[in-house]
This record gives C-alpha cells, sequence and structure tokens, in this order.
C-alpha cells in the first residue's frame, strides 16, 4: 500500500477552494478588480500544484484544517479518515494544472471560454469533494492501480506497503 494522509484535511482544502474560487470570479466580474481575480486564481493553481510537488507535506489550502487539527480542536484521524497519498495527489496535480492552463488560455490568447470551463470542471469536482467526500481523480487512480495489478500474477502488487502519516 502507499502514504496514507487525512482527508478530511483535502476535504476542507477543497471547500475553501472552492469559496475561493467564487470570491476570484466575483472579482474578475468586476472590470476595476479583474486582474486581482485573476491572480487569486492563479495562486490557488500554484498552491494545488505545491501540494501534489510535496507528496501532500505542503498544502496550503488544507493548513487552516491542520492548524485546527494540532491544536485538538479536530480529532486525530479514524483509519476510515485516511485516504492514499498517490490519489490525492493525483488530484491535485490535475486541478492545479487545469486551473493553470485557464489562466494561460485567459491571459495569452483570450480564450475565456476554455478559461472559464476549466476553472468551472476544477470548481464542480472540488465542491463534489468538499460535500461527498469522494475524490474523482482518486478513484480514477485506483482503477488505473487496479488495472494495472489485475495484469500481474496472484498475490503480487506494485504498490508499497501502507505508511500512516498523521501530520
Amino acid at each position: 500500500m502507499s502514504q496514507m494522509t487525512d482527508a478530511r484535511g483535502f476535504r476542507s482544502g477543497a471547500g475553501l477552494s472552492v469559496v475561493l474560487l467564487l470570491a476570484a470570479t466575483y472579482l474578475y466580474l468586476q472590470p476595476e478588480t479583474e486582474q486581482i481575480g485573476i491572480g487569486v486564481i492563479l495562486v490557488i493553481s500554484l498552491a494545488m500544484l505545491l501540494s501534489a510537488a510535496t507528496a501532500l507535506r505542503v498544502s496550503l489550502l488544507a493548513l487552516p484544517f491542520r492548524i485546527l487539527r494540532e491544536r485538538g480542536v479536530i480529532a486525530a484521524p479514524t483509519p476510515t479518515d485516511l485516504q492514499p497519498v498517490p490519489g490525492l495527489r493525483l488530484a491535485q496535480v490535475m486541478g492545479g494544472t487545469m486551473i493553470f492552463l485557464g489562466v494561460i488560455a485567459h491571459t495569452l490568447w483570450t480564450a475565456d471560454v476554455i478559461a472559464v470551463a476549466l476553472v468551472a470542471i476544477v470548481a464542480t469536482l472540488q465542491s463534489f469533494l468538499a460535500i461527498t467526500g469522494i475524490c474523482v481523480a482518486c478513484k480514477l487512480y485506483g482503477i488505473v492501480v487496479w488495472f494495472r495489478n489485475r495484469r500481474l500474477p496472484a498475490g503480487t502488487t506494485k504498490i508499497a506497503k501502507q505508511k500512516i502519516r498523521m501530520r
């Protein structure tokens, strides 16, 4: 198995990113604050990519959750709260990349329909994660791993043994 992390932090981070994306969209729609809105959207993208690049050790969007858990406001995770890092990491890469491509599409090519669609897809998937706790990219990762392991001889796996990370 792979490394595990507390998925509640990423669920709360997903909720925070949706709120920030909505605020950024509002700022973007105002002519005098359009650039600020784009900047906030870019920061969210970079925060997601930083999280993926650091194997989820640095997650700015999940930081409020982490602080509350360290102060004892939120209980330690139960086994059902743990989720494999690779799936969440894939979600961060996909979401951050899509938002970043949306910013590029808007900035370089003025392809606003594409930019809005990419950001809206990420916001929708983040909302789904925040509300239901289901990470679509994590499920896709699980399907890929299952598919790869299906071709291996019985009793073998390519995924490393599980390591639980509580921080």
